[in-house]
């Protein structure tokens, strides 16, 4: 459950957000919607000067999980290196600033205190192993303007 809907204030909520980017260097926010759930970072481009990570498809536990197997890349290399894309079978796309614009990543804008522009995220596209057959090319894509 999220912490709004447990109780806490706002100023509680950013105190945590807060603490966790300064201890992990980034944190995973993670967003259940009517028509689909997707998972996002707050801190990486602080943190390691590298775009925020941002994943539409699977369950919240696998987003989870890739972004946390990225994200560790980032911090020890500087980047996703290519034997981690391969292995997770995924791809790094920048978000078009259209998108941005929808309020997907409402946590990073208001760490921020700014609208998330072109650079500040790139889009974790899964690759074909992901999916069965009946999904093939379903994926939604952010590199392209709405």
């Amino acid at each position: 459950m999220c912490m709004r809907c447990e109780g806490h204030s706002w100023e509680e909520i950013r105190r945590h957000a807060d603490l966790t980017i300064r201890v992990h260097g980034y944190l995973i926010q993670q967003v259940s919607g009517d028509d689909s759930d997707w998972t996002y970072t707050v801190g990486i481009t602080e943190s390691w000067s590298h775009p925020d990570l941002v994943v539409l498809e699977g369950d919240l536990d696998a987003q989870a999980k890739i972004i946390a197997a990225l994200a560790g890349d980032v911090r020890d290399f500087g980047g996703v290196r290519p034997d981690t894309h391969e292995s997770l079978d995924v791809e790094l796309v920048p978000v078009h600033e259209s998108h941005l614009a929808t309020g997907l990543v409402a946590a990073w804008e208001d760490r921020h205190s700014r609208a998330a522009t072109n650079g500040d995220f790139v889009q974790v596209r899964l690759g074909p192993a992901w999916y069965c057959h009946h999904r093939d090319g379903a994926a939604r894509r952010l590199d392209q303007p709405i």
